[in-house]
């Protein structure tokens, strides 16, 4: 409190000159106000003078143009001359001192045209001298038209003048204000020099008050606060607690401020707050967490934001019951270890499983070779004693044996893909495709069939294995539009919401979607072995090889209207090839 007071004095003393200092400059500004309003008040009397000129000059030039038509002296042309410059010039006059008032200015556009054409019309008689020119210009002179324009003339001036003294009676009224405010300031300046040590008292007054309402607001939140709040002396003991400590630990107020504190830590966190606490004292903040004792005999976990006060010798901290968020943390960290556990078993699992499956189907292929080696000589060689069932008979082992060793072959291939690591390079699709066709002449022979090849990007790629997955799609797309004359088979890019993605499309047979689940799956068929030959393992590989590259497959069909495979790629490049393929817009090759 007593700093409060230190601060408060100059404070108040600071505010109280600063005042006097505003009060003078405004003083200051407020004669320099006065001095301008006074400019102004002279103005616009010249204007209102030069008006006045205007008025008293027109009618000079009218009175000469009579007595010229009356006398036929011609002194009177030289009064009618010098009258319409002295006119003039005061026009020129008028309209600069105007220039700060565009609705005079307008009004003095529309006057002067007015005087320029009255004066012309009483130019005509000073033309031309004699009797008969003198009586034909006393008539004119008397003329509606004169008489009007005149009229015209004395409404603008009485106009304009009377804008210039509501203008004079505005700017007068500001003159006074400005003398008014200026003694008003000046009072104001020595009341204030006066007040200032009153200033000074009663901001002493405000901050004793602030003071005591702020500690009351204090102990309100250290009595309400959800938090353990809590004043420790370096002596190692309380100073003061808030109810939550009585409420999470059980111990009454008065037990926790007769003992040190750390009578209630649990012996392995002493030290460890005690290091927290020489830390804080060097660092100005410190947060940690320990263990207290309960009264119940067990113990809760704090974490504690503690802040010293060195020049009191105390420490000031607020702890938070964080025991069932580090039970939580525990619980999640050992269901964590568990699952890595559990991950660990399924990959040695998994390469069990691989290990076995190679072992199975390298032991399946020497017992079917000899069964298929023996029935080929039984029916080379004993085909005569087998008869004709006998031979169909031996035919379907022999198929069914190189069927199985199909079937061992792919399992085999599957096995050796799961364990190949993939060997990216930035591969021209283009080109692998076209080699892959080259390799399927065989299997086309004797039908039409159109293969499309598009443009194809560049793709960050095992060039081998994406090599398998065309010869794959190619291979089945040519195997299902057996039934079609001529087979059409497309390979290209697209780009579907945004992403670019490969397509092998056909016009075979198709399946039904509502199948679509089972395509990749091991031995999964959608069409009869009697209709269309194979494993199914072969799409098994090619979701394997793009799943290696980070990538996604999937297929769209309808029954007898063909399928499109789609696949994306990761490290799939926009850039086309270069190659002919894009120049001609892609590859026709029929076979």
């Amino acid at each position: 409190m007593n700093r409060g007071l230190k601060n408060a004095v100059p404070w108040g003393i600071g505010l109280s000159l600063a005042l006097v200092a505003a009060i003078g400059g405004l003083s200051l500004r407020s004669l320099v106000d006065q001095g301008e309003d006074a400019r102004w008040v002279a103005h616009t009397h010249a204007v209102i003078g030069e008006m006045e000129r205007v008025r008293m000059e027109m009618l000079k030039a009218e009175n000469a143009q009579r007595g010229y038509v009356l006398a036929g002296n011609s002194s009177f042309r030289s009064r009618f001359s010098t009258a319409r410059d002295e006119l003039q010039k005061t026009l020129g006059s008028l309209r600069a001192l105007t220039g700060d008032n565009a609705e005079q200015q307008k009004k003095l556009a529309e006057l002067q045209p007015l005087i320029q054409k009255r004066l012309e019309l009483l130019e005509e008689p000073l033309a031309s001298p004699g009797s008969a020119q003198r009586e034909a210009g006393g008539q004119a002179a008397r003329t509606l038209s004169g008489a009007e324009l005149t009229g015209q003339i004395m409404e603008s001036l009485n106009a304009m003048e009377n804008s210039e003294e509501n203008l004079l009676r505005e700017r007068d009224a500001e003159a006074r204000t400005s003398s008014r405010r200026t003694e008003i300031l000046l009072v104001l300046g020595m009341v204030a020099t006066i007040g200032m040590v009153l200033g000074a008292f009663l901001l002493l007054l405000r901050e004793v008050k602030e003071r005591a309402r702020a500690e009351e607001e204090v102990n309100q939140f250290f009595n309400i606060s959800a938090d353990l709040l809590c004043v420790a002396g370096t002596d190692g003991y309380f100073k003061r607690v808030n109810p939550m400590w009585e409420k999470v630990l059980g111990f009454p107020t008065a037990e926790l401020l007769s003992k040190p504190y750390f009578d209630f830590i649990h012996p392995e966190d002493v030290e460890k707050t005690r290091v927290a606490s020489e830390a804080a004292s060097a660092t100005g903040v410190e947060s940690f967490e320990n263990r207290y004792r309960t009264r119940q005999g067990g113990y809760r976990w704090l974490n504690w934001n503690a802040r010293p006060d060195a020049q009191r010798g105390l420490v000031y901290a607020a702890a938070r019951d964080v025991t069932e968020a580090i039970a939580a943390r525990e619980t999640l960290e050992r269901l964590n270890g568990e699952l890595e556990a559990r991950a660990r078993q399924l990959e040695d699992t998994n390469r069990e499983l691989e290990a076995f499956t190679s072992s199975v189907a390298h032991d399946l292929r020497a017992p079917l070779r000899h069964v298929d080696g023996f029935s080929r000589i039984l029916v080379e060689e004993h085909s005569a004693q087998l008869g004709a069932e006998g031979q169909r008979l031996v035919e379907r082992i022999r198929r069914a044996t190189q069927h199985m060793g199909e079937l061992v072959d792919d399992l085999l291939n599957l096995s050796r893909l799961t364990r190949r690591e993939v060997s990216p390079i930035v591969t021209d699709l283009g080109p692998l495709v076209r080699e892959v066709i080259a390799g399927l002449e065989g299997a086309c022979q004797g039908r039409r069939v159109d293969f499309r090849v598009g443009a194809m990007p560049f793709a960050e790629c095992d060039p081998g294995l994406m090599r398998q997955v065309f010869a794959n799609l190619l291979a089945n797309a040519v195997k299902f539009t057996r039934p079609r004359d001529p087979a059409v088979i497309e390979v290209g890019q697209a780009d579907q919401n945004g992403n670019r993605v490969i397509f092998v499309r056909d016009n075979g047979v198709g399946f039904s979607m509502k199948y679509a689940d089972k395509l990749f799956g091991v031995f999964q068929r959608l069409h009869r072995a009697e209709d269309f030959e194979g494993t199914g393992v072969g799409l098994v590989t090619v979701q394997r090889i793009v799943q290696k590259h980070n990538g996604r497959i999937w297929a769209e069909a309808e029954v007898d209207r063909g399928a499109t495979f789609y696949f994306t790629l990761e490290g799939l490049e926009e850039r086309r090839s270069q190659d002919s393929d894009e120049r001609r817009g892609g590859t026709h090759a029929r076979v």
